[in-house]
């Protein structure tokens, strides 16, 4: 069975080349992408909505092997530059970048969740 990739928010290469084209892994790693960033990003959005730039920072930084591991490249460099300067940048600056940054991460999850449900659940 070959999988259906068809994406525009992930570059599936790395995890292919990781898992050494085993599905199996390939899988495993699907769904640990499934627990672990949605609920970064619910997480995201609330320190965004308390203005707690500490963890908002933190939340990043967390996230940030996992969605390189994803090949996310979109997010990349706004979540780089959040990090350093997370303290100085003016709100609404702060606002558009994360914004920007959770409408890439809610389209990666809903195609992650799309390769799990048409490639692993039938």
């Amino acid at each position: 069975m070959e999988i259906e990739w068809n994406t525009k928010y992930i570059d599936p290469q790395n995890l292919i080349n990781i898992s050494k084209g085993d599905q199996a892994r390939m899988e495993r790693y699907l769904r640990q992408f499934m627990e672990l960033i949605p609920k970064r990003v619910a997480d995201l959005k609330n320190h965004l909505r308390e203005d707690n730039r500490k963890m908002i920072r933190q939340t990043l930084h967390q996230m940030s092997p996992q969605l390189q591991f994803f090949g996310i490249p979109d997010v990349v460099m706004p979540i780089r530059r959040l990090e350093f300067e997370y303290q100085t940048m003016a709100h609404k600056d702060l606002e558009n970048l994360i914004n920007e940054i959770l409408e890439k991460l809610d389209g990666a999850c809903g195609e992650v969740d799309l390769i799990i449900r048409n490639n692993f659940l039938k």
